[in-house]
């Protein structure tokens, strides 16, 4: 019996345990139409990942692999949130900018990398 307990609470603990995620949370500039700085967001899977994005004209931005999509407009921070379950690398692309939705970007503004535990 005390065995079972000390089973179910080690399985409990270590359950939990993994439900705790890293948080990451990061900034990205972009400025006539490319990203400022860092090109690679590096996080690890199961990170807990928030991306707040300044920029210098609206843009509809979109996390390929995550189908999440984001507008980011001037004078504001958006924010992008999403756990990193999937790993590999992924891009980062724009919808249009100026508030026009003309079809992707055919380029990555830059790339989210997801690596194993």
């Amino acid at each position: 019996m005390i065995r079972a307990l000390v089973v179910g609470f080690l399985a409990i603990a270590l359950g939990a345990a993994s439900a705790l995620a890293d948080p990451v949370e990061t900034t990205v500039k972009i400025e006539k139409r490319k990203v400022v700085g860092e090109r690679v967001i590096r996080v690890k899977q199961g990170d807990e990942v928030t991306i707040r994005f300044n920029t210098d004209e609206i843009v509809e931005l979109h996390l390929h692999g995550y189908d999440i999509e984001q507008e980011a407009k001037p004078g504001s921070v958006a924010t992008m949130r999403f756990n990193a379950r999937a790993t590999g690398r992924f891009p980062v692309t724009s919808h249009g900018f100026g508030g026009h939705s003309h079809g992707h970007r055919e380029s990555a503004l830059f790339y989210i990398e997801v690596h194993p535990k």
